[in-house]
């Protein structure tokens, strides 16, 4: 049995201070100053509820309402499912459980470090589709006060059509650049669809909740971060809001080299040069939490 010893706990009544001084990777203002992604969000604990039927969603419950869950992130990697298994059991042997955290857990675990377990984290987004592809010139204006930084560290208004002479390095630039995704035209979640639409995406947590709601079979306590007012929406998530299921399973994150026409993987919102920079700096507000595994440079 590894060896996992109690640090210590955060309340809920704290977790809201303490994601506030989250900062993003990646953005900044115009004057170079890092950005943060909850500073005009709210917090509350809500229940996700397991899929009922083949191909369904988990479900968000609380508030009176009921929502399906998206995730930007449709694999699963089981030796992080294992790692979860163990959590729950060292949780339950302190009279607390991973189904229904919540606080912050601050914990060691023997050679391999010191980590903080939490809620699942949700974000309440609200995207504008046009025929069901979501109006991107829309989204444009949720970056009018964002900031990309190249090579140079030259400043690059996210809000603008495009990036223009973006150093890739010291001395390579690219001279004309759509800010989003090649991709991002062609996702449709429904042709009939126009307007504002609330999406629920999981952003920290997908393998603590796959566990409970897929192993252990009961609903999950989570926390749902959202816009405290429809004025100050939050900065849209770094990929796009896809099903639940199905699920991609894999062993470990080196096994997808097995797959090489794995065809389904997350989307990323933002072009390939920048497509990490909305990605969450938890170090940050002090969380021991999930760490970037990527080679793209963010500067």
């Amino acid at each position: 049995m590894p060896k996992l010893e109690l640090l210590g706990t955060i309340p809920f009544r704290d977790l809201e201070k303490t994601f506030r001084n989250a900062t993003f990777r990646g953005l900044y203002d115009k004057k170079g100053n890092v950005r943060a992604p909850y500073t005009n969000a709210s917090f509350s604990l809500v229940k996700v509820h397991p899929p009922k039927s083949l191909g369904g969603m988990p479900e968000v419950r609380g508030k009176g309402h009921r929502a399906p869950l998206f995730t930007p992130q449709p694999t699963i990697y089981e030796n992080q499912t294992n790692i979860m298994k163990e959590v729950d059991r060292f949780l339950l042997s302190h009279g607390k459980k991973l189904s229904n955290l919540r606080e912050a857990v601050e914990y060691s675990w023997q050679d391999r470090g010191e980590f903080h377990i939490l809620p699942p984290i949700i974000e309440k987004h609200s995207y504008k589709l046009k025929d069901g592809f979501i109006d991107l010139d829309h989204m444009r204006t949720r970056f009018k006060d964002a900031y990309v930084k190249d090579a140079r560290g030259n400043l690059h208004h996210l809000g603008a059509t495009h990036l223009k002479n973006f150093y890739i390095d010291e001395v390579s630039k690219v001279p004309h650049y759509d800010i989003f995704n090649s991709n991002a035209p062609i996702i449709n979640y429904g042709l009939g669809l126009d307007g504002m639409f609330d999406f629920y995406i999981i952003c920290d947590g997908s393998h603590r909740l796959d566990y409970i709601l897929e192993r252990v079979k009961q609903p999950m306590t989570a926390l749902l971060v959202e816009a405290k007012s429809p004025r100050t929406p939050l900065y849209p998530y770094y990929a796009f809001p896809v099903p639940f299921r199905p699920t991609i399973r894999l062993s470990s994150k080196k096994s997808e080299r097995m797959y090489h026409k794995l065809e389904r993987d997350k989307i990323h919102l933002l072009n390939d040069f920048i497509c990490k920079v909305l990605h969450y700096n938890w170090e940050d507000a002090g969380l021991k939490v999930s760490k970037l595994r990527s080679n793209v440079e963010i500067y």
